[in-house]
């Protein structure tokens, strides 16, 4: 009897031993199970945070407008934004080399020197005819050298913008020392002539004031080329003959055109009417007819519409400029002269300021006018431009729009 109780309590045991064992590998399986989930959720976690960062590098990389590349130690590029592909047309990819994509070898250069000396480094380099100013900083890990972030900024308008406003300045000095030596030559002279000589008193006189003249219409011109390229010279569009407003800017000039012996002949149609400003139009009219009728003596200027003549594209556009795309759209007027012509080499400068075109055409004038009609047909959303062959006459074509 006492035997098989100790039997029974001996089961007893083992079994509450098991059965606590079993608890106890259970509550492990599940802590096990547990801890596996919360390194899964972990693990997805930061997998996605790594994703979103993906993404917003991406995002990053290819809204920047300026070309972005990385490259490794061995200047193999390891990535670039859309800008760099569009920069190399489409040559620059993950997996070749810079100098293979770009084919510069002073960029190349400064990729070496930043990586060597582990600083960043600026400097400026010419691709395809452009200039690019560049920032590049060593990319480094635990000390040891990963390779470079590159950074380019086309900077060739502002150097175009910057010759332009030191040929500004120049060309203003220059434009004003004239007259104000003139001036003040003449008047010397008077102070030095005898005072009763009222006739040559009155030719210095009037020759001052010509100075003068001169002056107030360089300032009226240059306040006025202001006004219409920052856009507060507003255009009042209304409909108009192009026939009528034509034949009254002949009429004020037919004067100097009679003095020059040369003969206008206006041929636009009277059934052509656009959506002009009229006098701003007419003072492009004014310009072109006036410079055709100082450089054609005893010849003939000719105003007409010229039909299916488009304007040639434009090489570069003002940003968020509209031109007129289709022949229906507008209508290109011309003023054609049989005088001196233009040299080639003058015709792409021909409407810049100040810009005077040698020989015969280089005559008089303050250089703006032409710089002020170009602003006014564009204003308009149109073109002008010319053609000529030195010798064989001048003709300057301008688009207007259409009514309706």
């Amino acid at each position: 009897m006492d035997i098989a109780w100790v039997f029974v309590a001996a089961l007893l045991v083992i079994s509450i031993t098991l059965f606590a064992r079993s608890r106890a590998a259970q509550a492990g399986i599940l802590a096990g199970e547990r801890l596996a989930r919360q390194l899964r959720d972990a693990k997805q976690e930061i997998d996605d945070r790594l994703t979103a960062e993906d993404k917003q590098h991406a995002l990053l990389m290819e809204t920047m407008i300026d070309p972005v590349i990385y490259v490794d130690a061995n200047h193999m590029i390891i990535e670039c934004n859309s800008a760099a592909r569009q920069l190399t047309k489409g040559t620059a990819s993950p997996g070749r080399s810079l100098m293979e994509t770009i084919r510069s070898h002073e960029l190349d250069s400064l990729v070496n020197e930043t990586m060597n000396d582990l600083h960043e480094l600026p400097g400026e380099i010419t691709i395809n005819e452009r200039l690019y100013r560049v920032r590049l900083a060593p990319l480094m890990e635990q000390h040891n050298n990963q390779g470079a972030l590159l950074i380019m900024r086309d900077i060739s308008e502002l150097q175009r913008l910057g010759r332009a406003r030191r040929d500004f300045v120049a060309n203003i000095s220059h434009e004003l020392r004239t007259p104000l030596t003139a001036i003040r030559l003449l008047v010397d002279t008077m102070r030095m002539t005898d005072g009763d000589d009222f006739t040559l008193r009155t030719r210095h006189l009037d020759q001052v004031s010509a100075q003068v003249d001169a002056l107030t219409q360089l300032a009226q011109e240059m306040y006025d080329l202001s006004l219409i390229e920052s856009g507060q010279a507003p255009m009042r569009m209304v409909r108009a003959s192009l026939h009528d407003l034509t034949d009254r800017v002949m009429t004020r000039l037919a004067p100097q055109a009679e003095r020059a012996g040369t003969v206008l002949v206006n041929e636009v149609k009277e059934d052509v009417f656009a959506l002009v400003d009229i006098e701003q139009i007419s003072r492009v009219l004014t310009n072109l007819l006036h410079n055709a009728i100082k450089f054609t003596p005893n010849g003939t200027v000719i105003a007409l519409i010229v039909p299916d003549q488009p304007p040639p594209a434009p090489q570069t556009d003002a940003p968020g400029r509209q031109y007129a795309q289709s022949p229906d759209d507008f209508f290109t007027v011309a003023v054609r002269d049989t005088g001196a012509g233009i040299a080639h080499s003058d015709l792409p400068r021909i409407f810049e300021r100040f810009y005077k075109v040698s020989r015969a055409r280089g005559k008089g004038g303050t250089g703006l006018g032409l710089a002020i009609a170009k602003h006014i047909v564009e204003a308009h959303g149109g073109r002008i431009w010319v053609e000529s062959i030195e010798g064989r006459g001048a003709t300057f074509f301008f688009t207007t729009p259409r009514e309706g």
